[in-house]
């Protein structure tokens, strides 16, 4: 285990810059998920951190040592890749030991070491077959197996579950999530997913056009994103976000009004984006209730989510499953004031207000 320290590191191709000086310590044993959509830098970042891109400045330590300039095999590092790169004409098990003979390992060590990945993924039954004979989710776990057998500081997972399917991603997701608690060494993860940020992270990293918008814990992004693009790009159903203006401690956009928590710091006549979450738009009669005219339904199981208009605005409302809304009915909202998030339209930055935490979303 070890931790990673990234300090100004920059990625420029040409004049095109892909990553913009990014600074980052990452704990001993800690799950870091680099998230954001294609083509913000992540992937580079990741690469740069396996040695696999040649960074243009900056520096990068691993366990308290410089490996700027250091060869990947030098790095003691181990990486997951999107497509599993398997040899096919190898067996299981000498997919596993691979890596490990060509560093001239004892094979009684390199015996032990794919006998215990094997046991920890699943892997025994398959040992002798070749990765035809496996589905994606058996190959994937080789591929994780093989990182595992050699015992890295760290491990890098580059988008390792995108050719997989719904149901086994879901699944490869826990198994990726009792690796790192069995083992404890460090993982960074990239995906544009944010369902599988949100459940695997201890921290996430957002990115956009290769900047770090956004460090923190999942909870902590989800509930207080750090700019306009955080917010709409964390949360499924994504958030609510209004064009308008504060006036008078309210917010207005049309003919929808909106009171605002105590401690807004901005003068009346600024422009901004209301943001809140599909969540946290209560159901139900109440002082600041207002129509909610129904124009779509979405039954998602254990909860209903509600496509319609307030005073001419469109709005999502998620609410615990009911079967009583029809298309074209109306029930009454409100907005919950520890549930709006302020932004500056112009510049997209968080316009913060003291408010109480954000807590369980109330049921209908």
């Amino acid at each position: 285990m070890a931790q990673v320290s990234l300090k100004q590191v920059r990625k420029a191709y040409g004049g095109t810059v892909a990553v913009h000086g990014v600074d980052l310590e990452i704990g001993d044993g800690e799950f870091v998920v680099f998230l954001g959509p294609s083509g913000c830098g992540k992937s580079t970042t990741l690469r740069m951190i396996a040695g696999l891109e040649e960074i243009t400045s900056g520096t990068i330590e691993i366990g308290g040592r410089d490996v700027t300039r250091l060869e990947p095999k030098d790095r003691n590092i181990a990486m997951v890749f999107q497509n599993y790169a398997l040899y096919p004409h190898k067996t299981i098990y000498e997919n596993l030991a691979f890596g490990l003979r060509m560093r001239k390992m004892d094979r009684d060590e390199i015996d032990r070491r794919v006998k215990a990945a094997s046991v920890m993924l699943g892997l025994d039954p398959y040992l002798e077959r070749k990765p035809k004979q496996l589905s994606g989710g058996q190959m994937q776990r080789v591929a994780l197996g093989r990182a595992l057998v050699r015992n890295p500081q760290v491990f890098l997972l580059d988008e390792p579950l995108s050719n997989l399917d719904a149901k086994l991603r879901v699944r490869m997701r826990e198994e990726i999530a009792r690796l790192h608690q069995e083992v404890g060494t460090s993982m960074v993860y990239v995906t544009h997913d944010q369902v599988e940020a949100m459940t695997l992270a201890n921290r996430i990293v957002i990115m956009k056009d290769g900047h770090v918008q956004q460090v923190g814990a999942p909870l902590e992004v989800y509930d207080r994103p750090a700019n306009l693009f955080v917010a709409s790009f964390v949360g499924s159903p994504e958030m609510n976000l209004v064009e308008g203006r504060i006036e008078a401690g309210a917010f207005h956009s049309g003919g929808l009004t909106v009171t605002l928590p105590d401690g807004v710091q901005a003068a009346d006549g600024t422009e901004v984006v209301l943001g809140v979450r599909p969540e946290h738009i209560s159901v139900g009669e109440g002082a600041h209730a207002l129509p909610f005219d129904i124009a779509v339904i979405e039954q998602l199981g254990a909860q209903t989510l509600c496509i319609g208009q307030v005073a001419g605005v469109r709005l999502r409302v998620l609410m615990e499953r009911t079967d009583a809304v029809r298309n074209g009915s109306a029930l009454p909202v409100s907005f919950r004031p520890e549930g709006l998030h302020l932004f500056i339209k112009q510049t997209g930055a968080r316009l913060d207000t003291r408010r109480a935490p954000i807590g369980q979303r109330p049921t209908v």
